[in-house]
């Protein structure tokens, strides 16, 4: 057996593993749960609390930890933790190692102010990857002020597919020269180093509407687009390098620098795990050379979600809804800095497919979500998902809508802490000719 066939009849042995090791851990957790959800919770832990049993509290009794009895209310000014090892496996990453943080605080009186939240992550890939993530929503007392952050440093490698939405049946449409050329899909690996800075503070203007200014900083560099072979008689033309070099850019490193103009309705009961409530935002970036960014261009950005209740007595059974669209509405924006799916705020959109397998100068995203409580103690729950996702190509002349990326799946969930409503999230998605396993703390949106 060759090498190649040996890695990847042992990548697959590895993922069932982790597959079955997740599945049969859930299947003990639920039988020796059956009858802890039974017992009648401590009296210092409140009646009325929505989810009475979290891991942290499992894994203390198994331990026989006798910590304070745990309760779901937040109290004000006091940070609630959840600390997660990472090891798990996604299509983007190849196996995962690493650390993650997720934090909360009400900073202020719980009858006016929304719960502040932040994730802290760093990771180790086998494709050689580094990943420092470090994204929070905070508010302060009163919600006088909103101010959203996402900051990353990215050692990071990931092919790429060019734009446009091509090659769910197997082959990839080329336009360079004028002339269409149907070949087998060819995944076009590259290396890079990316940061990410975007932080904005928004003032509220009325009850859960909010209105600022941020910078955003994008900033690619060290781009080695290795199926690029220009000095060889088999030459070979990336989408990157045919994109970056029409539109002017430098292939090796660029940056898309400016500011953010950001208005924003978050009504919400939880910013991490929401039982009802909506948020919306819209956005206009204006990127200067000026900042420091290779180009001058504008952006547009809107978002929504929402979240129906469906069952008074289950508070956890949600319908929810999540739509985005990114659109360059002038000059020109490098290749990496485009639309992508999986380069939201959290990494979550397009499960069923992996991080950048569609990337647009317009994209357009819709996902919906059914949540359900498995377990009566809310330690256990599930999801099923649809989503869809639209991109456009100016050098094809594809337009939004000519093309739709549909994906699907279920998920399971964990509670890791009743008092935030933080879960570990472990889902599997399937799209066109794509599927993948995705883990996750906190919710997909």
């Amino acid at each position: 057996m060759s090498n190649k066939k040996f890695a990847l009849t042992y990548e697959m042995l590895t993922v069932k593993t982790i597959c079955r090791s997740v599945f049969t851990l859930a299947i003990f957790l639920i039988i020796y749960l059956q009858g802890f959800s039974q017992k009648n919770p401590s009296e210092n832990v409140q009646q009325n609390a929505v989810n009475p049993v979290d891991l942290i509290g499992v894994i203390g009794d198994l331990f026989n930890k006798q910590g304070p009895a745990r309760s779901d209310v937040i109290i004000p000014g006091v940070s609630n933790l959840s600390l997660l090892p990472i090891i798990g496996y996604g299509p983007a990453n190849g196996f995962v190692i690493g650390a993650a943080i997720s934090a909360t605080n009400l900073l202020g009186d719980k009858i006016n102010t929304q719960l502040s939240s932040a994730l802290v992550s760093i990771s180790l890939t086998t494709k050689e990857q580094i990943l420092l993530c470090a994204r929070s929503d905070i508010y302060l007392p009163g919600n006088s002020w909103y101010i959203p952050g996402d900051v990353r440093l990215l050692i990071f490698a990931q092919p790429t597919y060019g734009l446009g939405i091509y090659g769910l049946d197997g082959t990839l449409n080329f336009n360079i020269d004028g002339t269409d050329v149907s070949k087998p899909l060819l995944q076009q690996p590259m290396r890079y180093n990316y940061i990410r800075f975007y932080e904005t503070a928004m003032k509220e203007l009325f009850p859960h509407w909010y209105a600022g200014i941020g910078i955003n900083i994008d900033d690619h560099f060290e781009i080695d687009d290795q199926s690029l072979k220009l000095d060889t008689p088999d030459l070979k033309v990336t989408s990157h390098y045919f994109y970056s070099t029409k539109y002017g850019f430098n292939p090796l490193h660029y940056s898309t620098n400016g500011l953010l103009f950001k208005i924003t309705h978050d009504s919400r009961d939880n910013p991490i795990n929401s039982f009802k409530g909506f948020y919306a935002s819209l956005g206009f970036r204006v990127n200067e050379k000026i900042f420091g960014g290779s180009q001058n261009s504008t952006m547009l950005y809107a978002e929504w979600r929402n979240y129906i209740p469906l069952q008074k007595s289950r508070p956890g059974l949600v319908l929810a809804f999540w739509a985005w669209g990114q659109f360059v509405t002038s000059g020109n924006v490098p290749y990496l800095a485009l639309p992508s799916i999986g380069w939201d705020t959290y990494g979550r959109s397009g499960r069923g497919y992996v991080q950048g397998r569609f990337r647009g100068t317009n994209m357009v995203y819709g996902e919906s979500e059914f949540r359900m409580p498995i377990s009566r103690n809310g330690l256990f729950g599930a999801v099923a998902f649809i989503n869809a996702t639209t991109a456009s190509n100016p050098i094809t002349g594809q337009d939004l809508f000519n093309s739709l990326a549909p994906g699907y799946g279920l998920g399971l969930r964990i509670k890791m802490n009743m008092k935030d409503r933080t879960n570990i999230c472990v889902d599997y998605g399937r799209g066109r000719g794509s599927h993948g396993i995705y883990f996750n703390i906190q919710e997909t949106f």
